[in-house]
């Protein structure tokens, strides 16, 4: 009898310790639920352009409710962009943006060299008011940092070899600017950094078909041309 008795104490100690598991599982499951819900709905609600601790919206050049909105796609390590700033872009500050007709969106459009993925990495991490003089360094010294001749005698020693001489190569103008080399390299191991990039070539290519830089887009219309006399002739239609 003692023996009977304590086999079915045992089993019914079993079965409470399964249902107690079971019941505790739940709990956990259900509380986990909601806090994946309240995850979504905090993100669904977040703006798409909340500031971070970096530059993660538009960087505009003047008055930003000026009548006429003109969009700069651009890559730090495209020739044709650094002579759109050095050339174009303050004819077009001067006689438009400094009289407060035409507001500059500069987004960058990142090329699959890391070159450029490094250097548009940096311009986001530094302050808003050095945005724009970083990115004038990245154009203005094209030709000293965008080294592609080394970088691909570096291959041959493994990948690492090559994207640490690119990634030293952009964080020298970035120290220029101010930035500390730690930053620097605190920067560039930042996914969501370079997730912000990717995510603005994208709306760039389905919205505006971008494919080649520099792209001029006036009142969301994308020019054929970059020059100054196409981007003034556009302006002109807009304004009538």
């Amino acid at each position: 009898m003692t023996e009977q008795l304590y086999k079915r104490i045992s089993k019914v100690f079993a079965l409470l310790l399964a249902v107690t598991f079971l019941v505790m599982a739940s709990l956990v499951m259900t509380s986990l639920a909601m806090t994946w819900a309240n995850a979504d709905e905090k993100a669904q609600n977040q703006p798409q352009n909340q500031k971070s601790d970096f530059l993660n919206y538009d960087m505009v050049l003047g008055d930003k409710n000026a009548p006429i909105e003109i969009i700069e796609y651009a890559s730090t390590t495209c020739p044709h962009c650094a002579t759109f700033h050095s050339d174009i872009l303050p004819e077009l500050k001067k006689k438009y943006v400094d009289t407060g007709k035409v507001k500059i969106i500069f987004r960058n459009y990142v090329f699959s060299n890391p070159f450029d993925a490094f250097a548009a990495s940096l311009n986001r991490c530094v302050s808003e008011k050095k945005f724009f003089p970083l990115l004038g360094l990245y154009f203005k010294r094209q030709k000293s940092w965008v080294k592609y001749k080394e970088f691909n005698e570096l291959k041959p020693y493994g990948k690492y070899a090559s994207l640490g001489f690119a990634k030293g190569e952009a964080i020298k103008i970035a120290k220029i600017s101010g930035m500390k080399e730690v930053d620097a390299y605190k920067c560039l191991a930042r996914e969501d950094i370079l997730k912000y990039l990717m995510d603005g070539n994208k709306i760039a290519q389905e919205k505006y078909g971008v494919q080649s830089t520099p792209a001029i887009i006036v009142n969301g219309k994308k020019l054929d041309s970059y020059d100054l006399e196409t981007i003034e002739k556009a302006i002109l239609a807009v304004s009538e």
